[in-house]
């Protein structure tokens, strides 16, 4: 069976050199082929029966009639017309009757229509059909936050909580089936992690969300950048001249407290829409962690208690300009400054085979950090004409500065208490690191009357430059130490364009097809090791997507992408940071990039989302904690040295019968294998993993202001690159009461209640095990108060064209 998955996948990267001859060849076949754009609907009376011979007519923008059809016995009424917005007139009995404003860029079926034949006035069409609470479009899949009991009254973390494919875990958000995941608010990057995203999006009301898109393999347009996922939280248009807000704050308790601070103001009259957001949040967390090396002829154990003091300032605002009907102009500031404090105290023992104490290792730290962050975006986007054509041009530039200071003693004493001689260190290492990106992108939309095609191109630069200083400070004067220290720079520029197109091949099918090309080229240079390291590749991204709609509430799809993930510029870095006297991190300067291609076949239901995934990862990098029989030194470098191969299983299922009961249940099955290529080093290891989430939120009266929720994670023991993970399980639970018309929300949870939410994770090396336990301090309590004021609005939202680069200043 492996070995056909094996063949199965190789033939799967071999289709990206054919990807170009056929997005050439379904740009220029014949129109006879390729049908148009259908609109469809029924027209019916106030006494709910089919009314004949009613006209429909299509106007453009210049009030010009493309279309007119008329209603049949059965009072049903189709059409095929190109894409484009129009005003959709409905005339009868000698007389206006209404009319609506629609934008056909996919099939529509505008459900039943009703008439009432004693109306004087013109009135918008009313449409009874309701949308679906998952949808399924050819790229994506869409949930109907609207349509969802458990968001009503809450705010976009519980929308997100129950969205198919999504799982919130304490302050991280992923999706099943990825290994990261970008947040976007109407096609623009969130710029924020951790607590300050989920801060952020506590500030935005479910009630201002028309939907939720989950993109699992993102389409040519976006960056090929890692092997994530994309949300994309759409808003609802928003209400010209008028201002609102919010404040938020929150309290949680684990050992120590934290506390966050908050608030979103938006203002929007005539043709100027600014929005602005600010966040704090201080207070400090204690995790903890377990080493244990299992040498020969001793055993290594050492813990290491922290306690990690926050101190993070957030904020950002844009400013977007309607120029005139067609153009919008904007400008976009964010910026952070986190100054965190990490305090350290690492004991390891060493015993013999026999559990006889041998000596005893104590090394106290102090480690500050002083990070800033600033980013700047210009965007302009043109809408050309009626049909949809649109110009938008990015302009980005990302500012990174990161100044880290560590302190740090070892003392080495035998069992009987006594120190031993000559084995006192003590030191500080300082490290500086600057990244300027300077990025630009275009994009362009072309509707075609056989298809839809976009295009464009992006160009970035990126200069990275850190140094590393060393000095012995065991005696009374520091000793800098030039052999341990280093100054680095690094510079990457990449081009890269795109081309993708959209069809509709009949009332059934969608095909989407896709291609970027990436062109980059990196040079780092080590000026204390006077060592360069130069690396240039133009590499092809083919990205697919067909879908086959077979009723109205089951479709299935398949798609197929190419992925590439680039070291973090701080792994390239050839010089050592250290921890300890006996452990230090080093870069490696020959870390190579590696691919992954990716396919999905899924299925969309009412209520039921199914997916079958696969992947191949070649020349796969991950760090690695070298050590070896005859030293006590830990070394941890990231190397390439892994092909990993899965497949898996994913099962959504939103309950939501009775108006009381919301529950969402996903279930994720996979076999991941990783082979090693330094086998004598580092062993293959393959897994089967189940991951089980349940999501249940519970109404407990008529006015829907008081609600519970209880939810449970649980995943079976599994492996991520060299390392085997334990399994583990955890509970939380909630309650949340509305106040003021749903504009005050106050919520009280309860986070990792049995402190269950640990890991174990084993690695061997050179044939010797290494165990590391970890606890992140996640059994908490957490109040919350959320105030929603003024009117709810939305400014036009910009993706800005860096977000990939800065990814990875992480």
């Amino acid at each position: 069976m492996l070995a056909q998955f094996s063949i199965f996948y190789k033939s799967m990267i071999k289709m990206g050199k054919v990807y170009l001859i056929v997005l050439f060849l379904i740009i220029i076949f014949p129109n006879e082929i390729f049908s148009q754009i259908k609109i469809s609907g029924q027209i019916r009376n106030q006494n709910d029966k089919p009314i004949e011979l009613v006209e429909i007519q299509f106007q453009d923008k210049d009030s010009v009639i493309v279309k007119s059809e008329l209603t049949d016995v059965n009072g049903d009424f189709k059409t095929s017309i190109d894409k484009g917005e129009y005003l959709i007139l409905i005339k009868g009995f000698g007389k206006m009757l209404q009319k609506q404003k629609v934008k056909a860029d996919q099939n529509l079926d505008m459900g039943v229509i009703k008439i009432f034949e004693n109306q004087e006035q013109l009135k918008e069409v009313t449409i009874l059909s309701k949308k679906k609470l998952i949808e399924r479009k050819v790229d994506r899949l869409v949930f109907n936050v609207e349509n969802s009991i458990s968001a009503i009254g809450g705010d976009a973390t519980d929308a997100l909580k129950v969205t198919p494919g999504i799982r919130i875990e304490e302050d991280q958000i992923s999706m099943i089936g990825k290994s990261g995941m970008s947040v976007m608010i109407d096609d623009k990057l969130v710029k924020l992690s951790g607590d300050d995203l989920i801060s952020f999006l506590k500030g935005i009301p479910s009630g201002n969300i028309k939907s939720i898109e989950v993109i699992s393999n993102p389409p040519a347009k976006y960056d090929a950048e890692g092997n994530s996922g994309i949300v994309n939280i759409k808003l609802k248009k928003a209400k010209k001249n008028s201002i609102s807000g919010n404040l938020k704050t929150s309290y949680s308790q684990a050992k120590y407290p934290l506390g966050t601070l908050g608030g979103g103001l938006n203002y929007q009259k005539d043709k100027l829409t600014v929005t602005s957001n600010i966040s704090y949040n201080n207070g400090s967390t204690a995790p903890y962690q377990e080493y244990t090396i299992y040498y020969p002829k001793y055993t290594w154990f050492e813990t290491n208690k922290v306690r990690s003091f926050q101190n993070n300032l957030s904020g950002g605002i844009t400013l977007d300009y309607q120029i005139n009907s067609k153009t919008t102009m904007g400008l976009q500031y964010s910026g952070a400054s986190n100054k965190p404090i990490r305090k350290g105290l690492n004991t390891s023992s060493i015993t013999n085979n026999n559990f006889v104490l041998d000596s005893l290792i104590v090394t106290p730290s102090r480690l500050e950090i002083d990070r800033k962050t600033n980013s700047v975006n210009f965007h302009v986007i043109t809408k050309i004409d009626s049909i949809g054509r649109q110009l938008s041009v990015d302009v980005d530039y990302f500012n990174y500065s990161a100044d880290l200071n560590n302190n740090f003693s070892t003392n080495t004493s035998l069992p009987n208490g006594t120190d031993v001689p000559d084995r006192f260190i003590s030191a500080n290492n300082l490290s500086d690191q600057n990244i300027d990106i300077y990025s630009a992108k275009i994009d362009y939309e072309l509707p075609l009357k056989w298809v839809n095609v976009s295009f464009g191109g992006k160009v970035s630069f990126i200069d990275n430059s850190s140094a590393v200083s060393y000095f012995n400070t065991t005696n009374s004067d520091p000793i800098f130490e030039p052999l341990k220290s280093n100054i680095f720079d690094y510079k990457e520029n990449t081009q890269a364009v795109y081309i993708s197109g959209n069809k509709n091949l009949s009332k059934k099918w969608d095909l989407q097809l896709g291609l970027r090309l990436e062109n980059t080229q990196t040079k780092g240079f080590s000026e204390t090791l006077n060592q360069t390291n130069v690396n240039n590749y133009l590499k092809l991204f083919p990205t697919l997507y067909l879908t086959y709609k077979a009723s109205e509430n089951s479709t299935f799809g398949f798609n197929y992408n190419r992925r590439i993930d680039r070291p973090a510029f701080s792994k390239l870095n050839p010089f050592r940071f250290y921890t300890s006297s006996f452990n230090y991190t080093e870069g490696n300067p020959f870390l190579q990039p590696y691919f992954t291609d990716n396919i999905e076949l899924s299925h969309t239901g009412k209520n039921l989302y199914s997916s079958v995934y696969a992947y191949y990862l070649k020349n796969g990098f991950d760090e690695v904690a070298f050590v070896s029989a005859g030293s006590i030194t830990q070394i941890v470098r990231p190397i390439n040295f892994y092909t990993e191969k899965s497949i898996g299983w994913i099962e959504s299922y939103t309950f939501n019968k009775w108006k009381w009961w919301e529950s969402n249940n996903q279930l994720n099955v996979y076999y991941s294998q990783t082979t090693s290529d330094i086998t004598n080093v580092l062993p293959n290891i393959d897994s089967w993993t189940c991951s089980f989430n349940s999501t249940n939120v519970f109404t407990l009266n008529k006015a829907k202001t008081i609600k519970s929720e209880l939810n449970f994670t649980g995943k079976s023991p599994s492996t991520a690159g060299s390392y085997s993970i334990s399994g583990f399980y955890y509970f939380d639970m909630g309650f949340t009461f509305l106040f003021l018309k749903n504009k005050l929300q106050t919520s009280v949870n309860f986070l990792d209640v049995f402190r269950t939410q640990k890991k174990t994770y084993t690695q061997s090396v050179n044939g010797i095990k290494q165990e590391n336990y970890d606890y992140r301090d996640t059994q908490k309590i957490r109040l919350s108060l959320v105030w929603n004021f003024g009117k709810s609005i939305k400014a036009s939202k910009k993706k800005l064209s860096n977000e990939e680069e800065k990814k990875r200043t992480n």
